[in-house]
């Protein structure tokens, strides 16, 4: 489906009218507004924190390996689903990790699914098993590039063939599933995405997300800091690229989130939570290594934590400073 016309309108709404304070200020608190009244509709649930492979910009060695030795069990996530409250309708099953490696992971999706949830699948296509299509909504594969250098420096240790091979077969068998990319852009692959919006015509992907880098990385630390350098160097990135080659004759839908690099204009803790394979409830989807934890879904209720939330909402309605949010492109 293809989608021009908003993706045109949405380069000035999105990005270029938000560099007018102003104008950014009223969207902002329009948007906090709205996910406040909507209520926590989305749960990013972690199925494991282990991953085959090595991509610059995540931060999963950060973890301790002996906490992410062991994934989400299947009981827990079970307990997880008892404990949401009815306003909630997507589960994204996907987190830090590669989710396929839990081996319970299609009985989850599965059973989300039969609960009457919209599952989202991410994944970077090393163990895809055609299987969850039959009851996710929608199944996403990471592609930050086409061209075998430039995906293999920002993904290390990919398999270039296994990941368009899986791509394929998803596209293939997908029934009613939706399948999607995610493209992260940064400095090294933005002049590439032509390619990219060439192959998911070709291949016949539903949608394409575009998505800018941030650095996740424990603030403070070594990595953290290293990694910088990196995001500084996207500052030469030229956003309207993706709007102008986005052409007419495509047949696949557009989704682009601009970076806005100003605080407070974010849903996570508001309408979106996320849940780690420990089943804490955390910040975000972003800064996972060292977060915020409001608490565990097996000592306390969903509105218990929720609740124990408010002062980080409120900061984020009065735009004050959070440490953990700061150089967030979100």
């Amino acid at each position: 489906m293809n989608n021009y016309d908003e993706v045109t309108q949405n380069y000035k709404k999105w990005y270029l009218d938000l560099k007018e304070e102003k104008i950014f200020e009223k969207r902002r608190l329009e948007f906090l507004e709205y996910h406040q009244k909507k209520g926590v509709v989305r749960v990013q649930v972690e199925p494991t924190k282990r991953c085959n492979l090595k991509c610059v910009m995540c931060p999963i060695d950060e973890i301790d390996k002996e906490k992410a030795k062991d994934d989400l069990k299947l009981e827990d996530f079970e307990l997880i689903l008892t404990k949401l409250p009815e306003s909630v309708t997507n589960i994204c099953l996907s987190g830090l990790g590669e989710p396929f490696l839990n081996k319970d992971y299609i009985k989850m999706v599965k059973l989300a699914s039969r609960k009457g949830y919209y599952v989202e699948v991410y994944n970077n296509g090393s163990f895809f098993n055609k299987e969850v299509l039959k009851y996710a909504g929608e199944v996403n594969f990471s592609v930050d590039g086409i061209d075998e250098e430039v995906l293999k420096n920002i993904r290390k240790n990919i398999k270039i063939n296994k990941l368009f091979d899986s791509i394929k077969e998803a596209v293939e068998n997908k029934g009613k599933c939706k399948i999607k990319l995610n493209f992260t852009a940064n400095y090294q692959n933005y002049k590439n995405i032509k390619k990219v919006y060439d192959f998911c015509e070709i291949v016949g992907i539903d949608e394409l997300q575009i998505q800018p880098t941030s650095n996740n990385y424990a603030i403070g630390g070594s990595r953290y800091k290293n990694f910088k350098k990196f995001i500084q160097k996207n500052g030469e990135i030229d956003w309207s690229i993706f709007s102008k080659e986005y052409s007419k004759n495509y047949n696949f839908k557009l989704t682009i989130w601009y970076p806005r690099k100003m605080k407070g204009f974010c849903a996570w803790g508001f309408s979106n939570i996320y849940i780690t394979k420990d089943l804490e409830i955390i910040n975000c989807c972003q800064r996972v290594t060292k977060p915020i934890v409001f608490g565990n879904l097996k000592e306390e209720s969903f509105e218990e934590i929720y609740k124990k939330m408010q002062w980080f909402r409120e900061k984020h309605i009065k735009k004050e400073d959070i440490l953990i949010c700061n150089d967030c492109p979100y």
